[in-house]
């Protein structure tokens, strides 16, 4: 015999309330429509069920054999089911697994940890650099939860995207750089030694197609695949190296660099949080973007500004 579980939760509120029509404003259906449960339960039972006396509905030698065991599949349905895709931060184990570059590592990461040692204790966190094709398979398969920063290629209807705040970019030197104005004069742009950063970010990509473009060159010394050795290489030369506002300012204040701004004008891009549309009502990446808003959204941004060089 198979059952529409809906079917012995009107038996349930049949046996609670001992009136049908009670039954079914209990359960928010209409009179006829419990009526008619109990007419299948009753067929599939082959049992009356319930027989109306004058107090009420009786149940019958078969209702009181099943009703407890009933009750029990009901409790465990809705305690270890339903209620069991709730996300409870402060219970939760496992992993969040956001797709960053270095660059969006340095500006998300130690806030975000902090935070979530705070409002997540059970939860880990892993960062993953996939190609942008293996983006879009980890996002839609579930290895990915997030993706955190300027990813232009994610637009399309399997994709959702929240904008959090907007980065520009800024050329970073050494604070008694010979270069004294505010800004780099395109001479000097071009004749100083630069040093570039190809770490997979898709602002660096945008930077060359605007260099490109505009048929300006740098003369480049340095290239490297990651931001750590930037700081201290600055620090002890005449170089240049462009970066976000963001990432740069975190430089000039823990190894006394000095910004300056592009003698060139470069639109600002935002950063982003991106999720599969697959995962778009899931209650743990629901809990999960609420609180990257929250924490990294542009009315925090002076906030993470703090955090980051502190």
């Amino acid at each position: 015999m198979k059952l529409d579980l809906n079917l012995l939760r009107v038996l349930v509120a049949i046996h609670d309330t001992r009136n049908l029509s009670a039954a079914a404003g209990l359960l928010n259906v209409s009179q006829p429509a419990a009526s008619a449960a109990l007419a299948r339960l009753r067929h599939a039972f082959g049992d009356p069920l319930f027989v109306r006396t004058p107090s009420g509905m009786t149940p019958t030698p078969r209702t009181d054999a099943i009703i407890g065991r009933t009750r029990e599949v009901l409790d465990a349905i809705d305690r270890d089911i339903v209620a069991g895709i709730e996300f409870d931060p402060l219970r939760a184990g496992g992993e969040f697994t956001f797709c960053m570059t270095a660059i969006a590592e340095f500006v998300f990461l130690p806030r975000l940890l902090a935070t979530l040692k705070r409002q997540a204790p059970g939860m880990r966190i892993r960062c993953v650099s996939p190609a942008p094709g293996q983006l879009r398979d980890g996002l839609q398969d579930g290895r990915i939860d997030l993706a955190l920063g300027f990813y232009p290629d994610l637009v399309s209807a399997d994709f959702y995207q929240q904008r959090l705040f907007s980065h520009s970019l800024v050329c970073v030197v050494r604070d008694k750089h010979p270069f004294a104005g505010p800004r780099l004069t395109a001479k000097e742009f071009r004749q100083a030694d630069h040093i570039v950063v190809r770490d997979g970010s898709r602002s660096s990509e945008m930077l060359d197609a605007l260099l490109a473009s505009g048929r300006i060159d740098r003369n480049v010394v340095l290239t490297t695949s990651h931001y750590l050795c930037v700081p201290p290489v600055l620090a002890q030369s005449d170089a240049v190296a462009v970066a976000p506002r963001v990432v740069a300012g975190m430089f000039a204040e823990r190894y006394g660099l000095r910004l300056l701004g592009l003698p060139f004008d470069v639109p600002d891009f935002d950063l982003k949080q991106h999720w599969h549309r697959k995962f778009h009502h899931d209650p743990r990446l629901v809990w999960l973007r609420t609180l990257i808003r929250r924490e990294f959204g542009d009315g925090h941004l002076d906030d993470l500004m703090e955090t980051l060089v502190a």
